[in-house]
């Protein structure tokens, strides 16, 4: 019954005062609406950075060319070639996609429009290892490759590089590097990854490149392709196993190849997210509890305003603990109402953001809940003295005062 008759109390004080309790609300609502934003804003990136990982249809790790030591020596890098390559792809034991790259710039023409721009020859599997989505036409096959055929598929940015469309190229011949190439398919748009821009790259079969563009069998990189399940250890160790068989590295002698986890990025990608977020949230927390300060000093005002109406209450039988009661409902009920709305203002900027961004919308209820609670915690803290100051009032000093 006192819970009820204070929040009727504490209902009524706020509608009377409506300017100056939302005013009193304002940082509560500015932080809140903060802290549900960033929050929000760290979970799409994070949904975003896993449904990217997710689309490369499982784990890519990375081997390239390392250093040759013997003892304390070093005798330059040692490259990779296809030969390594197809060792690896002998190897079934962890049932992976073994995709060699080998990429040079050189000169692309097509009608009046001359560009220089990254080629790149690969294995019909990489689009698959990569995670590449086909648009138009068709992607070349193990045939092309064994043939050497002179075809190509290009990034989707390419045919507006070279001041086309894709009906004009499709299936039109280009010259690469001066020699006459079919394009045969014209990929989805996928973005830049950071280091490299997919949408602006020329894929050649791989025998194509070595022998008739490139004229050579040393390979930049070799990517491998496994599923998500498998032990990350364990692969890295059958691959460096079978390459250094194959470069005839005794033991104690230092590896001249280097193997990645292209995982180990995004992994460590996430962590910095998960910091930024804690940190702007904390800062975001911060603006509520100077919004607590506000709270606390505007009803220390009301408690001043309305020190006659306390000694009138206290005159006709109010207890400390029924006056306490109606100030900390009060600035309890302020906290929340301005957390409500900073709650709303917060998952429309997330909404916002996540749109403009194209990430997906996420939004962890724990964030929604945690605000509600710490507003309440607030309004608490910061109503304690207030309506300590008000209960202590003498009913008498009251009733006199102007």
């Amino acid at each position: 019954m006192l819970i009820k008759e204070s929040l009727v109390s504490a209902i009524t004080s706020i509608k009377s005062n409506a300017t100056r309790s939302f005013l009193t609300s304002l940082a509560i609502i500015i932080g809140t609406a903060a802290v549900i934003a960033v929050i929000g804003l760290g979970s799409s990136a994070e949904k975003a950075l896993e449904q990217s990982i997710d689309d490369l249809g499982g784990r890519t790790l990375y081997v390239s060319p390392g250093q040759n030591r013997r003892g304390a020596v070093t005798k330059g890098m040692i490259p990779l070639d296809i030969k390594d390559a197809e060792a690896l792809a002998r190897n079934n034991e962890h049932n992976w996609r073994i995709s060699p790259t080998i990429t040079r710039n050189r000169q692309i023409k097509f009608g009046n429009a001359n560009i220089n721009e990254r080629v790149g020859a690969y294995l019909p599997i990489h689009f698959n290892v990569r995670g590449y989505d086909l648009e138009h036409g068709r992607l070349f096959t193990e045939d092309e490759n064994y043939g050497r055929k002179r075809v190509v598929v290009i990034g989707s940015d390419v045919p507006g590089e070279l001041k086309t469309n894709v009906k004009n190229i499709l299936n039109n011949e280009i010259l690469i590097a001066g020699v006459s190439y079919k394009v045969i398919g014209i990929l989805k748009e996928e973005g830049s990854t950071g280091w490299q821009n997919p949408d602006d790259e020329l894929y050649v079969p791989l025998l194509t490149g070595a022998q008739r563009l490139f004229g050579t069998d040393k390979v930049d990189s070799i990517n491998v392709g496994i599923s998500n399940d498998h032990n990350i250890d364990a692969v890295m160790m059958t691959i460096e196993e079978i390459l250094r068989a194959k470069h005839d590295i005794g033991p104690g002698e230092d590896n001249d190849f280097r193997i990645s986890d292209y995982s180990q990025f995004a992994d460590l990608r996430r962590q910095a997210t998960g910091i930024f977020t804690a940190l702007i949230a904390g800062i975001a927390g911060i603006s509520l509890i100077v919004g607590g300060i506000g709270v606390m000093n505007i009803m220390l005002v009301s408690v001043t305003e309305r020190t006659r109406e306390i000694g009138l209450r206290k005159a006709l039988g109010a207890t400390q603990r029924v006056i306490m009661m109606q100030f900390i409902v009060e600035a309890i009920l302020l906290c929340i109402i301005g957390g409500i709305i900073g709650i709303l203002i917060g998952t429309s900027l997330l909404f916002l953001f996540a749109s403009l961004n194209d990430w997906p919308y996420a939004l962890p209820i724990s964030a929604v809940i945690g605000s509600i609670t710490f507003s309440a915690l607030v309004g608490l803290f910061f109503g304690i003295w207030p309506a300590k100051r008000a209960a202590k009032m003498d009913p008498a000093v009251s009733l006199r005062y102007e």
